[in-house]
């Protein structure tokens, strides 16, 4: 068979890798990539399935669990470069940092042409959590260095990724990709989500969408929250994580237990997005701000103290309050204050509870078709090599 250059008169073959498919941003993000891209998709998850795992089968998306958990770990990359070797692809597209630990040395393995690395949690001080030291960063740059190319899914976080050291040169921005007519207000939804959780359709709903670790200062929300709480206010918190007993705990101390829902991982947040009357977002360092934005997709009034995806905008929409935290975190004066203030513009959001129009200039930006279009054009222009006709 004779080879050609790529072109539109055959789709790419994409594998997706990342660590798993229960809940999270960039899980979702990957999800309405491959709904959304011109080409032939395969998602394999390293450890778990979960909720965007069956939400992508459900749509018909292939997806692979290698469930390659305790020693099985360390056999990561040569099982996956045995699946990548079955599959063929034109283009390994890694996700997270174990997924770029063990995907990227798995797919040079295999001989895969195109390695794309998109960052999704690259923050100022921590990069999923993990604090930045200079193993992690030469780690990093090692495996960056050993791919093809790096997305970052928003001009902040390009600006990590080149004081890390990463060259402009090797980074593509593809701002991440809301599904906007996904989003929109669900009153059947508002209504279920309510009679499972046995909420009262006049009770004020506070939402907190993210996991449960360090960085979203989910006790940041219960601390805010808590007056309004006690006021007759709830509280539903839509994540998993590490924190959860942590957390549990500081509401029983502010005694608020009752008032608070945890709803785990979930594979309908448009739902609980409908149901909740106010979203609050703690967390002071992001890449994006992906559950700010959804909310305001769904036409919430949103508290937030970090989202990029909004400081980019020429202005930030009308619903959506900033609270910019005190100078040094560690102040329990400062954070006190920081939690009051928080509380207070959650509690005047609620004084009138209504729906907001979602603004243009964010679907313009954020839509979904678009974002998935900018990776894909990604892929078209670091796809260079003949391809032969009898890959299937």
């Amino acid at each position: 068979m004779t080879g050609r250059t790529v072109g539109p008169a055959r789709p790419l073959r994409v594998v997706h890798v990342i660590t798993s498919l229960t809940t999270g941003g960039a899980e979702r993000q990957l999800e309405m990539l491959v709904r959304r891209s011109a080409h032939d998709s395969v998602t394999i998850a390293l450890y778990a399935g979960g909720p965007v795992a069956d939400s992508m089968r459900a749509a018909g998306e292939r997806v692979e669990v290698l469930d390659l958990v305790g020693w099985r770990r360390l056999l990561t990359s040569v099982v996956l470069a045995r699946r990548l070797r079955h599959y063929r692809p034109d283009v390994v597209h890694v996700h997270l940092l174990s997924a770029q630990l063990w995907g990227i040395p798995a797919a040079r393995l295999a001989g895969v042409p195109v390695v794309v690395s998109t960052e999704h949690s690259l923050m100022d001080d921590t990069i999923e959590g993990r604090p930045h030291t200079w193993w992690l960063r030469l780690l990093y740059r090692g495996l960056e260095r050993l791919a093809t190319h790096t997305v970052a899914v928003s001009s902040t976080t390009a600006l990590r990724l080149r004081r890390w050291g990463v060259q402009g040169s090797r980074i593509t921005v593809a701002d991440n990709g809301i599904d906007f007519e996904a989003l929109a207000f669900d009153a059947e939804a508002r209504h279920r989500v309510r009679a499972e959780l046995g909420i009262a359709e006049t009770t004020h709903v506070i939402g907190a969408v993210g996991r449960l670790d360090p960085v979203k200062r989910m006790d940041t929300i219960l601390r805010a929250s808590a007056p309004a709480l006690r006021a007759g206010a709830v509280l539903v918190v839509a994540g998993t994580g590490p924190l959860l007993g942590t957390l549990q705990a500081v509401a029983a101390d502010l005694g608020v237990t009752d008032s608070v829902h945890w709803l785990g991982p979930r594979g309908d947040i448009a739902a609980v997005l409908s149901t909740v009357d106010v979203l609050v977002s703690a967390s002071a360092d992001e890449t994006f701000g992906m559950a700010v934005v959804e909310a305001i997709g769904s036409g919430l009034p949103v508290v937030y103290v970090e989202a990029p995806a909004l400081d980019e905008l020429d202005a930030a929409p009308t619903q959506a309050v900033q609270v910019v935290p005190a100078a040094d975190p560690a102040d329990p004066v400062g954070r006190a204050a920081d939690e009051r203030r928080l509380g207070a513009a959650v509690e005047e959001a609620l004084v009138d509870v209504h729906r907001w129009p979602v603004p243009t200039v964010l679907t313009q930006r954020y839509g979904a078709q678009a974002a998935a279009g900018r990776v894909d054009d990604v892929y078209a222009s670091l796809v260079t090599r003949p391809l032969s006709e009898s890959r299937a």
